[in-house]
């Protein structure tokens, strides 16, 4: 008994209270990026669903472009370019968007379903809207 009472009593005469040592604030850019919920969108018309969704695909291809070449927006061949990592966009950003996109196509899909619009004929819809406007011309 008397060994285990002088472990005790070492054990807390050693322990010493913890201090947290926080790290320097990194000075980055902070983008208001809050998960969406579908309710958001539900308000807006057809036209408008599909040009956000149009909007929110650029948006995406630009901020892949942006983290793979880590901030540098215009690449010139040749010459040796620094990253800026200020300008490389968060990683959780991709995912927002996306899941923004997924939503916006859901509700599109959920009106075609109640207008009675089947899989196929969304599709046919789709690949006309695309050719009339150009998107599905070879230059």
């Amino acid at each position: 008994q008397r060994h285990k009472m002088q472990a005790a009593t070492r054990m807390q005469t050693s322990a010493r209270p913890f201090t947290a040592v926080r790290p320097a604030p990194r000075s980055s850019i902070v983008v208001a990026a809050k998960p969406t919920k579908a309710a958001d969108f539900r308000s807006l018309s057809n036209e408008e669903v599909a040009d956000k969704v149009a909007s929110l695909k650029a948006e995406l291809a630009s901020i892949r472009f942006l983290q793979r070449t880590r901030g540098i927006a215009e690449v010139k061949p040749g010459e040796q370019q620094n990253p800026d990592p200020e300008k490389v966009p968060k990683a959780h950003l991709n995912k927002h968007v996306r899941r923004q996109i997924a939503q916006l196509l859901t509700i599109q899909r959920e009106r075609q379903i109640a207008d009675g619009i089947s899989r196929k004929e969304a599709l046919k819809l789709e690949k006309r809207a695309a050719f009339s406007s150009g998107m599905g011309t070879v230059a």
